[in-house]
């Protein structure tokens, strides 16, 4: 118990921190149950030794400073842009915005790489239920809405998934080729760019829906209308194609991207529902995971196929867009 102690040499901003990394190791289990000793150190007041709140409330500013700030200064400015990366939704399948708390307020640019919709009712998997496109919109919109808002950066950027892709080849199969003239080619196009009506049979209302891009005065709200997009010397990719193997869809990336575009040295990619990292040639690679309830997606169940995993990116780059390795994130979702 003598090292939940506050050492000789520390100062109270010092110990509180201590105990925090052992919070988050797994050593002590919780702030509850080191909060008589943490009182009996940082208080005079001996008498109350149940109330750590403000102690625990106390350690997540340390924590936010240490890991936001700090490397910032220490760096003497090295870092010049903050962005999170953010796939896989999934809409109606999608995880609340809260699961993002951590960085909210604390990045530049915000980049949503595909999947954004399920498409669910158009899909070519076997159904229970059914929901509806207009349904997945209309969720979808709100849903980005809320997102771009609680995060707050300064650019969101968007690209298309392969369920957004649905969209168009479900019309393709099914309409005349003359009405696909009338037809965007995903459905980020209305979401982002075009806006919608809501035609309602039933209730004979029309309702309609503002483009994305128009919400936000002081955000700049860029769709690429691409499966992937650089920024600086990182791609953010998300693939149709698809490899079972552990990082495989990622190496397959990396191999096109050196035939289409030389200078990048981060590749991150949607869309494989996997956590992984490794560098190779200098390049740093990610599978990002997914956003979403994938216990809720029964896409897969019985074929014995890797299991899906919950993840997203957070990743730094110095004035000349390369990577700060040190302050890049995979953040698993548990």
């Amino acid at each position: 118990m003598d090292d939940f102690k506050k050492r000789p040499d520390e100062n109270e901003y010092c110990y509180i921190w201590r105990i925090q990394q052992m919070i988050d190791s797994g050593e002590i289990e919780n702030w509850k149950a080191i909060a008589p000793i943490v009182n009996r150190e940082c208080r005079e007041d001996e008498s109350d030794y149940r109330d750590e709140s403000a102690y625990r409330k106390r350690a997540k500013d340390y924590k936010d400073f240490y890991e936001f700030i700090l490397p910032t200064i220490n760096s003497s400015g090295q870092i010049k842009t903050r962005i999170l990366c953010l796939s896989d939704f999934h809409v109606p399948f999608h995880l609340p915005i809260s699961t993002f708390e951590k960085y909210a307020g604390k990045v530049d640019i915000l980049v949503l790489n595909g999947d954004i919709v399920d498409m669910q009712g158009i899909s070519k998997f076997p159904k229970m239920y059914r929901v509806s496109p207009m349904e997945e919109l209309i969720t979808g919109r709100q849903y980005l809405i809320d997102l771009i808002e609680y995060i707050h950066p300064k650019q969101v950027v968007i690209n298309y998934g392969n369920h957004e892709v649905r969209w168009s080849a479900y019309f393709s199969k099914n309409l005349d080729p003359d009405m696909l003239e009338l037809m965007p080619d995903t459905a980020l196009d209305l979401l982002i760019d075009d806006g919608f009506y809501h035609y309602d049979k039933r209730q004979r209302t029309k309702v309609w829906y503002e483009p994305i891009k128009n919400v936000f005065e002081d955000i700049d709200v860029q769709y690429t209308q691409n499966w992937w997009v650089k920024i600086g010397k990182t791609i953010f990719a998300h693939p149709l194609a698809y490899s079972s193997g552990m990082l495989k869809t990622t190496d397959k990336a990396v191999d096109y991207f050196y035939r289409v575009e030389k200078d990048f040295d981060c590749v991150i990619l949607g869309h494989t529902h996997k956590l992984g990292s490794f560098i190779q040639g200098g390049v740093s690679l990610y599978e990002q995971g997914a956003c979403c309830y994938t216990e809720k997606m029964n896409y897969t169940d019985g074929r014995l196929t890797y299991p899906q995993q919950k993840g997203y990116m957070y990743l730094c780059q110095d004035a000349d867009g390369s990577l700060i390795q040190q302050n890049t994130k995979l953040e698993v979702i548990n």
